[in-house]
């Protein structure tokens, strides 16, 4: 299976009126400069925010600041990110591939790549699935992933433009099929047709549109953030305990990209206070927030 790089990196802005348009209407570039957060219900007022640099640095050697890390989606749907600086306890195991944290490093591994997943799909506006099957049970996943990407190089052949996400699944008969995040609807004649010539003839398996699961009726395209959540679902199910070290978890078609971040920095400690707040603004739906390690890493959206 041949990975194909992204084709370009995170672009990360200093955060004002015109970079970070959920403050527009709410807050000004004046407004942000060493002021407070908005008052609280208990009388006191929040941590500090400034928007002025995206250098965690001390003000007046008093004050320790966060970098807060916001993306924007299609919808006024916002999320924010944070990690801070923590002391790490040393892992003894130096040979690659070889941790003493093996169960935890492939969680860590999986919550990486639900992550990208998510954020790509949902960046990249992608709003369709297309599902792909054999009839042979194939259960070498190297084998298996080596016919979906020479499917995948065919039909960005046959359509320049065409951008996709990939993850595998594994069937209770141990057989691997694929699933596809693509953007709006597809020549499917074509790319059927190139999928039975790879696997040699439409008896060996097919191809097809996949729509919203049932529970879902009357919406016959999938939301961008159910169909984020629902590849992800996927992807758990095939890497799970089976994950091999330096193997691939997905793979995406070249001009699929990561959306860009725009930081801000907030006073140590109130990361998630400022980051719900700033997300409501987004589109005043309420937010949602996870934490751990005491907020030292965390996160916080409005969808």
């Amino acid at each position: 299976m041949h990975a194909r790089p992204p084709k370009s990196d995170n672009t990360v802005t200093v955060a004002d009126e015109s970079t970070l348009p959920l403050f527009s209407g709410q807050c000004t570039p004046g407004d942000l400069k060493g002021a407070t957060a908005p008052s609280r219900s208990d009388g006191g007022v929040g941590p500090l925010l400034k928007s002025t640099s995206i250098h965690s640095t001390d003000d007046g050697e008093t004050i320790a600041f966060t970098r807060l890390n916001v993306r924007e989606y299609e919808g006024k749907r916002s999320e924010i990110s944070w990690g801070r600086a923590r002391e790490r306890k040393v892992d003894t195991s130096s040979n690659r591939g070889k941790s003493l944290h093996v169960e935890r490093n492939r969680e860590n591994v999986l919550k990486r790549a639900k992550t990208a997943i998510r954020r790509k799909i949902m960046h990249n506006k992608l709003d369709y699935m297309i599902s792909g099957t054999t009839r042979e049970c194939i259960e070498d996943r190297e084998k298996f992933g080596d016919m979906v990407s020479e499917w995948e190089r065919q039909v960005k052949q046959k359509i320049p433009g065409w951008e996709t996400v990939i993850v595998l699944e594994k069937q209770k008969r141990g057989a691997y099929h694929f699933h596809a995040a693509v953007k709006g609807w597809q020549r499917l004649t074509l790319i059927r047709a190139l999928w039975w010539k790879i696997i040699g003839g439409q008896d060996n398996g097919t191809l097809h549109i996949q729509s919203p699961p049932c529970k879902w009726e009357g919406n016959s395209q999938w939301d961008i953030v159910k169909l984020s959540r629902y590849m992800s679902k996927y992807l758990e199910k095939a890497v799970g305990e089976n994950h091999e070290f330096d193997k691939k978890t997905y793979w995406h078609t070249r001009g699929i990209d990561y959306p860009p971040v725009t930081s801000i920095l907030c006073e140590t400690g109130g990361e998630e206070y400022w980051a719900r707040y700033l997300v409501y603004q987004a589109n005043h739906r309420k937010p949602h927030s996870w934490t751990d390690y005491n907020g030292a890493i965390g996160w916080a959206a409005n969808f």
